[in-house]
């Protein structure tokens, strides 16, 4: 998972702290400690987001202190957000940001189950790192339905797995070792639903406890970078069922 601080409306905390000497670390260039290579770096752009909100509301592409003090000032005190280091250089789909949403159902005894068919959410706009429009950057459904170029490219700006697999196997034709999804992208995917899963198994099994029987169905959102990296995204408690596809 790409690097990421829990914020609070009123960035007094010890985790503003460790969000600024990272931010200013990697103003200068100094890449040392950041998970990411240094290639996502260079703009050292990142991504707020509010930690109670979904369906791509209220989230902000920042390349400065000024834009995220601006964001988060005068919001309800004590209200939290995320925010993380941006991945400047995905893998694009025909010049257009992508990630995958994988559907998990997790029981109440930490049972696993990965739906087998995911997709792929497209944006509607040619990726640049010289614009911070939303449609660029985000590929949130309920964002891009509004968006002129929505559908214009995909129907419902969704692609299935076999878009995927193609692509990597045009991206990559001319590569000794091909990339392929089955075998390098899911089973890492299914590694971090996993590690995912097991960090909070602990909370799972005392709600289990309380509640009796229960299951929740959360949508996993991954990203693939232009080295073929699979970073987690987010996890979303209460995703949006209603793309208009058949996966």
């Amino acid at each position: 998972m790409a690097t990421s601080f829990i914020l609070d409306s009123n960035h007094e905390e010890n985790e503003y702290n460790l969000f600024l000497q990272r931010y200013k670390e990697l103003s200068q260039n100094l890449c040392l400690k950041e998970r990411m290579p240094g290639k996502h770096c260079s703009r050292n752009m990142w991504i707020l987001k509010p930690a109670n909100m979904n369906q791509g509301q209220g989230i902000h592409i920042i390349t400065n202190l000024k834009e995220l003090k601006a964001a988060i000032n005068g919001k309800i005190g004590n209200s939290s957000w995320i925010v993380q280091k941006y991945i400047e250089r995905p893998l694009l789909y025909r010049g257009r940001k992508f990630d995958i949403r994988v559907w998990v159902l997790v029981t109440d005894s930490a049972d696993v189950f990965l739906y087998k068919d995911g997709y792929i959410r497209t944006s509607s706009e040619e990726y640049t790192l010289n614009s911070k429009e939303s449609y660029v950057h985000l590929t949130n459904n309920c964002l891009q339905v509004h968006n002129a170029n929505y559908s214009k490219h995909e129907p419902g700006n969704t692609l299935s797995y076999e878009a995927l697999k193609e692509l990597l196997e045009k991206a990559y034709d001319r590569c000794k070792l091909r990339p392929h999804f089955e075998h390098d992208i899911l089973p890492r995917i299914k590694d971090i639903v996993i590690d995912t899963v097991l960090a909070i198994k602990p909370s799972i099994v005392a709600t289990a406890k309380k509640r009796g029987s229960t299951f929740e169905l959360l949508g996993y959102d991954f990203m693939i970078d232009e080295d073929l990296r699979v970073w987690l995204i987010e996890v979303n408690t209460n995703p949006y069922l209603g793309v208009p596809n058949a996966y």
